[in-house]
């Protein structure tokens, strides 16, 4: 009788050994425990501490690569691959407004070299394009997001440049002779771009106050540039020489100009998260 049991204690032991639950993290460290309960966001088991005591314990849903459960209150045990759910964002909404310093890519080598041309010192020239190239911008999107990793929305962003100068240009009068004069010049560059954006985040650390995020919009480009021009010039006529000086004048040009295009913005960033809602 003392043998049969011995045989059904140990049985039951291997038994309960055997049925014992698991928790499998992303690190890939296994967690033997009892658990009591799982729901989107955490798991709740008990596990048994040193002095003999049950310790109860909660591990968030995204460190868990997955997780064995037995089935329960049956008299048999049954270990169940049970693959975690995708954890809910917890707000669904992103709204981003950005702003700072910008520099432009766009080619003014034909401007240049056609200003340099006409007599307009070099460095002068290079100089005042280079104006044009740096500005600041002005970003602001929404996003819902579908996942914690997947969110779509609507980019918005722009961008403006300035540029004023003062040059001294050479031309050639009717006599042949050169006459020098003054050109002011004053640009303004405006871009806007707008269309839908597709958003990727990931958190690298455990506590989540990294994140690092890509966006990829597809869109339209306004495109519209603005232009004032003064030079000095000097009115000839039919004349070959004057006695005295000839007669002088401002001469004024304006013009403006506008396209419309597609483009594709792409942006890549690295944020610390102060508070769900806020980062930097």
């Amino acid at each position: 009788m003392k043998k049969l049991l011995l045989v059904l204690l140990t049985s039951m032991s291997f038994l309960a050994v055997k049925a014992q639950d698991k928790i499998i993290t992303i690190q890939k460290d296994t967690i033997e425990c009892r658990i009591i309960s799982v729901n989107a966001d955490r798991i709740s088991y008990e596990q048994k501490a040193s002095d003999n005591q049950i310790m109860g314990k909660q591990i968030a849903m995204p460190e868990v690569l997955h997780y064995y459960r037995t089935a329960g209150s049956e008299n048999y045990y049954t270990a169940v691959l049970q693959k975690s759910k995708p954890e809910p964002p917890e707000h669904r909404w992103v709204l981003s407004l950005q702003g700072g310093l910008a520099h432009s890519l766009t080619d003014y080598s034909d401007v240049i070299n056609m200003n340099i041309s006409n007599g307009a010192p070099a460095s002068e020239i290079k100089d005042y394009f280079k104006k044009m190239k740096n500005g600041y911008y002005i970003n602001s999107n929404i996003y819902y997001l579908l996942t914690t990793f997947l969110g779509v929305g609507i980019d918005y962003n722009f961008f403006c440049s300035t540029a004023n100068g003062e040059f001294i240009t050479r031309g050639f009068s009717n006599m042949n002779l050169p006459v020098y004069s003054i050109n002011q010049l004053d640009e303004k560059l405006y871009i806007h771009f707008a269309g839908p954006s597709a958003l990727f985040q990931q958190f690298p650390d455990k506590k989540r106050k990294i994140r690092i995020t890509e966006t990829l919009s597809p869109g339209v480009v306004f495109f519209r540039e603005e232009a004032r021009n003064s030079e000095y010039s000097i009115y000839w006529g039919n004349n070959t020489s004057y006695t005295g000086e000839p007669p002088q004048y401002y001469e004024h040009m304006n013009y403006v100009l506008s396209n419309t295009t597609f483009g594709v913005k792409a942006g890549l960033s690295a944020e610390y998260c102060i508070t769900p809602q806020i980062s930097a």
